[in-house]
Order: structure tokens, then sequence, then C-alpha cells
């Protein structure tokens, strides 16, 4: 599983840490759909590492096998993230097809940077961080984890999601609501319920099974992931 991370090959410059050993905090494969129709997989681990008054370093990645509209591409994605908040610090996104695009940010200072290359040209933005933030891609499942986490223990808190696929950033308010029994596979589990109501108006759910993301449905684009490897 670490060789696939490895492959990320994120311009994070994960070799300037220190040598702490690492927790592994999750890792397994979700199975993805539209529409009710599988569009591929994804592959994903996260871990934690101690870094002394900082607080914990989280690291994060995942390889995606997808098929949308008529069209094959292999999405590395990773992620690192700082103190119980999880703030992010380092992002990196490699799509490998017909439009193939390198995606890589850094947080300088109270700001976000990505520097963006695509067959459109390479372009520049920078985003402004206040309070609590997290960054999700499309259809990529593992990153609700660190959404999950700027709630602590809080039952809802006010955040902004950076989405760097689509170049854009928006407030949300993600709300805990309790534990429900959630089909997942073939296996029937008690799990956490966490909503993400996002400024455009479209709800994000996502059930979870301690730290483990376990479903994640966006109706508003008949997007569902399911978690492959309940059994683990």
């Amino acid at each position: 599983m670490l060789a696939f991370v490895a492959g990320v090959a994120l311009s994070l410059t994960l070799a300037a840490a220190p040598p702490a050993s690492p927790e592994l905090l999750d890792n397994g494969t979700f199975t993805l759909y539209i529409n009710g129709a599988r569009i591929g997989e994804e592959r994903f681990l996260i871990r934690r590492e101690r870094a002394g008054s900082a607080g914990a370093v989280y690291r994060a990645g995942a390889e995606l096998n997808l098929k949308l509209d008529g069209r094959t591409m292999r999405v590395s994605v990773g992620l690192e993230a700082l103190g119980p908040q999880c703030r992010p610090v380092r992002y990196a996104a490699q799509i490998n097809g017909s439009e193939a695009t390198t995606i890589v940010g850094m947080l300088i200072r109270d700001r976000i940077r990505l520097d963006i290359r695509s067959p459109r040209g390479d372009e520049m933005k920078e985003f402004l961080v206040r309070g609590k933030l997290a960054v999700f891609d499309r259809y990529i499942a593992h990153q609700y984890f660190f959404a999950s986490m700027l709630l602590g223990n809080e039952v809802t808190t006010e955040a902004s999601v950076l989405v760097p696929q689509d170049g854009n950033q928006e407030a949300v308010t993600i709300v805990d609501r309790g534990e429900e029994p959630v089909t997942v596979g073939q296996a029937e589990l008690q799990l956490r319920h966490i909503e993400i109501a996002m400024q455009d108006g479209s709800t994000h759910h996502v059930w979870m099974d301690g730290v483990r993301v376990m479903k994640v449905e966006i109706p508003g684009v008949q997007f569902l992931a399911i978690r492959s490897d309940t059994a683990d």
C-alpha cells in the first residue's frame, strides 16, 4: 500500500519531515458510482505522525481509476495537514488522460496557492484561509475524514472547502447527525452520520465508523462511494 502512495509523487517534500513512526489511521478501497453506474475505484491510506509542539501531521494519498463520459483517467492525489483541525499545508494531484492536469498547492501564511498545469496552459490561483478549512476533490471519498476532524467535540461548525480541481472555495456548515443504521455492501452497521451543507445548496452525506469513512453520498450529482473492505 505504501508503494502506491509513493507513486502519487506529490511535490510534497515528505523527506523533510522527521522520521517519526507513523500511525496508520485508515486504508482501504471505495467503489464509486454515478446514477447507479459504477465509474471506478479509489484506493487510499491516511496516516498520522507526531511532530512536536505544532501537533500531529496527517498525510493521506489515493489513486483512482475512473471512467467518465466514455473517457478513462487515472487520478493520484495527496494531502498533508497539520494540527488537531487538520489544517491543509500541502496538496498535489495528477490527472492522467486525454486532458492531463497537474495541481500543486501550498499554504503560505494565510493563503493557499495552487499552481495548475493543464492543456489550457499554466495558471496560478490563491485563496485566503481563515478559520477551518477542508479540501475536497470530485469523486474522492477518503478526504471526508478531514472534514469530520473539523467538528472536534462540536455538533456543528462553520468552515470553508477548497475544491482544487474546480479551482474554487466555498463556505460550508458541518453537522453531526448522530448514529444511525446504514447498509454498506452486505453489512448493516451503526454509523455516525455527518452532513455537510455547501454554499451552492447541495448537501454531502458521510457515514463514519470511528475515523473510518464508510459511505459518501451526494444526491445532487447522484454520486455514491461505498466502502469495499467493511470486514477490515
